[in-house]
């Protein structure tokens, strides 16, 4: 009995082992895939507004994936609450720089109607981007 017991223990260790494995292993995938963004190879910062620490930009923008807010072939700038500029590389840059990404599934210009949203920057360096919904008769 006491062998029979001591084999469960060990399915179990070993199941736990092998799902901490897996876990860590799409946390680190995850972020590869998802955080794309590397400053010098996808977007320069422009003026940092004597931001005082103008890392944790660079940390929270290192985490996003701006895909959004990128066109084609020219650069885009998104300018956060704080005033710090922050200058996106177009798609066919951030290729050329060696970045993983299809240059053909980014627009060459914004829809005109299109409103940017605000940028912030959250806790834990996180992007926060506050959208404003306007009503089929154009009110707010």
């Amino acid at each position: 009995m006491l062998s029979a017991q001591s084999s469960i223990n060990q399915i179990i260790m070993l199941r736990k082992s092998v799902f901490t494995i897996l876990l860590v292993c799409f946390t680190l995938i995850g972020g590869m895939v998802f955080g794309q963004e590397e400053n010098g190879k996808t977007y320069t910062i422009l003026d940092s507004k004597n931001v005082e620490n103008i890392e944790s930009y660079i940390d929270a923008l290192n985490k996003a994936n701006m895909k959004f807010y990128r066109l084609k072939n020219q650069r885009f700038s998104i300018v956060f609450d704080t005033g710090v500029v922050v200058e996106l590389f177009s798609a066919i840059e951030c290729e050329n720089n060696g970045v993983s990404i299809d240059s053909m599934e980014y627009p060459i210009k914004f829809d005109s109607s299109k409103q940017l949203p605000t940028f912030s920057l959250g806790t834990n360096n996180y992007i926060l981007i506050g959208h404003q919904f306007v009503n089929k008769k154009g009110r707010n």
